[in-house]
């Protein structure tokens, strides 16, 4: 699967580049969409929304504010490699399994989620960018971590978990050192719900039936805005 992956990256980054210049011929320079850009490295700041997933049991990650950096370095024609480091203020609800359904829930509590992942990003229009626009995309591996929180009542955390991620983004690049860019995402990463979740109490229901499975994969969607300083221009 992964080789698939890399082989439908490389054939399609590959076909968007050939058709760049090709597409420029009829225009006057001065009057061409497309404009040389090149940078070697990129600084970006951003901040956006990390979607939170709560999974099966509703105990996982919510929706909250999430900051970041970014930093790309180019490795060659449209491809660069990039590398992110995040945090999200996310909380999480609290689940009583031995209390009947009802009065289980016990609250939120704070879960700040640090994010960080190295992956490969590619500028779909090449060496060049489009009315100062470059569509990306991009995927990677890294980790989410709680950062060693304690576990709640029933025996549940997140911990720290191998995460895949991809997506797509956009790039404005208006020339000089300063440019915007928005991205959205996916970082997939696994949770372990605990044996207590599995056990009904005497005449109860347990928060999941004996028979699910113990793991579930969360896809947790973030969506980011940030100013991106160029070097190398």
């Amino acid at each position: 699967m992964t080789r698939a992956c890399a082989l439908f990256s490389f054939v399609a980054v590959a076909a968007l580049a050939a058709a760049v210049p090709a597409q420029q011929v009829g225009y006057p320079p001065a009057a061409s969409p497309y404009q040389d850009f090149s940078n070697k490295q990129e600084f970006t700041l951003y901040t956006g929304y990390f979607t939170g997933a709560t999974g099966r049991a509703g105990v996982g990650p919510q929706g909250s504010l999430l900051l970041g950096v970014r930093y790309g370095i180019k490795l060659g024609g449209p491809v660069e490699a990039d590398a992110h480091i995040s945090r999200a203020f996310t909380q999480r609800e609290v689940l009583s399994p031995d209390d009947i359904p009802s009065q289980r829930d016990r609250g939120n509590i704070s879960l700040p989620l640090y994010m960080a992942d190295l992956g490969l990003s590619f500028n779909m229009t090449g060496a060049k960018s489009w009315h100062h626009l470059i569509p990306t995309f991009g995927f990677g591996g890294g980790v989410v971590s709680d950062a060693g929180a304690a576990k709640d009542l029933s025996g549940y955390h997140v911990g720290t978990q191998f995460a895949i991620t991809f997506g797509a983004g956009l790039r404005y690049v208006p020339g000089g050192h300063w440019s915007l860019r928005a991205e959205l995402g996916d970082w997939m990463f696994q949770t372990q719900y605990p044996n207590s979740f599995f056990v009904a109490p005497p005449g109860l229901k347990s928060v999941l039936p004996a028979a699910s499975a113990q793991n579930q994969w969360l896809h947790n969607g973030v969506l980011t805005l940030g100013v991106s300083y160029l070097v190398g221009r």
